[in-house]
């Protein structure tokens, strides 16, 4: 069970974990954030997510209040008093109490610690239906806490009974709400959008395996095409490596999961291995 997370630098019990409400992540919205996880009590990535962090706070004129190597030993102490072997954190840089409202000040910096949501293992071996829906992200590189829209579509979404939305602009695919996309074509080619997509960190690591195994293109990705692909699936920190059986009203290669799929799931496992038993 989670006892604690960590508020500008200090590990505090939850119920006292509190920001006041004129932070400027609670008034405008204004606040980045990474989320990673954290597996043999390892936090898996971290580098690549603290240079995503940087760089999302940097975008928004926010600067992080620790060097790297402090930020580091406070997730390990954050996951070591929670006990928490296996599980996420998430870290959080808002925009500070604003004195007007409006305008940043100091950031708040606050580290949350959780468990990992749980998913059928139906999802891994028949896969997951995605929702299309038109919409293209206000800051599609930067990670913000932004999360109105598929909030607010969440009841379309049940009723679609899919497991998430996939966006596109009309034409091409950019990602989903929550994770990014990928493609089989017919040669075996496996191909991710390069635009309008959050430059996701498990979709970093299955390229770097991918590169090794098959042939790979970043390029933008049409829904003419993802209606003719052999294969689908999605990557994320929670997801890792998870298939698509179907979008709206076409199934992927008759709703079965390919093999290449099934060996880029199997490649990302032991790719987590190897890195975390590196880091020990």
């Amino acid at each position: 069970m989670i006892k604690y997370y960590n508020v500008n630098g200090e590990i505090v019990p939850i119920e006292k974990a509190v920001i006041n409400v004129k932070d400027l992540g609670f008034l405008r919205g204004y606040s980045v954030f990474d989320f990673f996880r954290i597996y043999k009590g390892q936090p898996v990535f971290i580098e690549d997510h603290l240079d995503r962090l940087e760089n999302s706070s940097g975008k928004l004129g926010l600067s992080l209040p620790y060097s790297r190597e402090a930020i580091i030993e406070k997730i390990i102490a954050l996951a070591k008093v929670n006990e928490l072997e296996f599980g996420g954190i998430k870290i959080i840089l808002t925009g500070g109490y604003s004195l007007d409202g409006f305008l940043p000040t100091t950031p708040n910096f606050v580290m949350v610690a959780s468990t990992l949501p749980t998913y059928p293992a139906s999802y891994y071996t028949k896969g997951v239906k995605l929702m299309a829906y038109q919409y293209t992200r206000e800051t599609p590189y930067t990670k913000t806490t932004n999360y109105l829209k598929p909030i607010s579509l969440q009841k379309e979404i049940d009723e679609a009974e899919a497991f998430d939305v996939l966006y596109h602009d009309g034409e091409f695919i950019s990602e989903s709400a929550r994770a990014n996309f990928f493609i089989v074509n017919e040669a075996g080619t496996i191909i991710t959008p390069d635009r309008d997509a959050l430059r996701g960190i498990t979709r970093k690591h299955v390229l770097g395996i991918a590169n090794k195994h098959f042939n790979v293109e970043i390029r933008p990705v049409s829904l003419k095409e993802a209606r003719a692909a052999k294969e689908c699936f999605m990557t994320s920190s929670t997801k890792t490596v998870m298939p698509i059986r179907q979008v709206d009203f076409w199934r992927i290669n008759k709703g079965i999961i390919g093999d290449t799929t099934k060996q880029i799931m199997a490649l990302f496992k032991q790719h987590v291995e190897d890195y975390v038993t590196a880091a020990v």
